[in-house]
């Protein structure tokens, strides 16, 4: 592999018109001695998108039609991508500076790897850092199932592989990229590198706080490949981690989109706490008990304690840091 190699970047996108700007200006910002390719493939949007796109019209290679979702729109995006690496980044997430020279370098000290994926961190609506994540080692069937799984706006994947699965998968569109991931990472394993890549946007329309199928999907997505020889040799669930994990996906997912309705469901869960790894301990407990006793404290002791009881979480990264892509 050349020591830069040419850059695919798979944007798919509808109605972020206030985001993909900034998305856009991440990736023609960066300091990149090899070559990189913008291709976004826009759903119909009906908002400012199609505006921000024409006026980047020379540097990016686009289209605005209406698609049958996520899937659909990667795949129509790869279809027209020339470059040995392929990323697909979200239309309202964003890269660090220097995401793509980290990327080379790692695939200069992993060549074995199939894919690299570094850390994140997530903001709010505000731009205030609200969480970070740093994953490390190498990238599994096994890690990404129980443990980590890659992010997919601060993911590089050789072409190659991409191609070799048959590409994104419409029978799990929801969790379509995890399934490459792990897909991938049956063939050949991938590697986290210590890099922080990537921007991650919470916001209220994205798929992961609205969507009610992303249990249904993650699940179908381990069925698929229990069912195919090339996928199921290298890694199979127990029954037991099959149990942990269906009950953890359960509760995260339910929260994400519906606290009151994770509720109950974590509750009925407690009296096999023990039973459960400490990850999915922790997510039954941030479900079920975690909110009440917040409430109780706030009744109980002055507000003034009650914040003190909980450390003020700081992140090393500078607002110029994050500000980067608009200088």
């Amino acid at each position: 592999m050349q020591t830069f190699p040419s850059l695919s970047v798979v944007i798919p996108s509808y109605n972020q018109g206030q985001f993909i700007e900034r998305t856009l200006l991440s990736i023609l910002k960066q300091d990149y001695p090899g070559s990189v390719e913008i291709i976004v493939s826009d759903g119909g949007s009906t908002d400012e998108t199609v505006a921000v796109l024409k006026k980047y019209d020379a540097r990016l290679t686009w289209w605005s039609a209406p698609d049958a979702g996520f899937v659909d729109a990667v795949t129509k995006g790869v279809a027209r991508a020339t470059g040995e690496i392929l990323a697909i980044q979200s239309s309202d997430d964003y890269y660090l500076a220097g995401a793509f020279r980290s990327m080379a370098a790692a695939f200069q000290r992993h060549p074995e790897a199939s894919f690299v994926s570094g850390g994140d961190y997530a903001i709010n609506l505000e731009s205030v850092v609200v969480g970070e994540n740093r994953p490390h080692g190498e990238i599994t069937p096994r890690n990404i199932l129980l443990h980590e799984v890659p992010s997919q706006h601060a993911t590089f994947i050789k072409r190659h592989y991409f191609d070799l699965t048959g590409g994104l998968r419409p029978e799990v569109d929801m969790c379509a990229d995890v399934d490459q991931w792990y897909r991938v990472a049956n063939l050949v394993p991938g590697q986290y590198i210590s890099e922080m890549l990537a921007i991650y946007q919470l916001q209220p329309n994205q798929r992961t706080a609205t969507s009610d199928k992303w249990l249904a999907s993650l699940i179908r997505l381990v069925e698929l490949c229990e069912q195919e020889p090339r996928y199921n040799q290298t890694f199979r669930l127990t029954d037991a981690e099959r149990r942990d994990l269906y009950t953890y996906w359960e509760v995260r997912w339910t929260a994400k989109r519906d606290k009151a309705a994770a509720r109950p469901i974590a509750f009925a869960k407690l009296p096999g706490w023990f039973s459960y790894s400490p990850r999915t301990r922790r997510t039954i407990l941030e479900a079920s008990i975690n909110p009440i006793l917040r409430k109780l404290a706030k009744k109980v002791l002055p507000t003034r304690l009650v914040r003190g009881l909980k450390p003020l979480e700081t992140y090393p990264i500078s607002q110029a840091e994050l500000d980067w892509w608009q200088a």
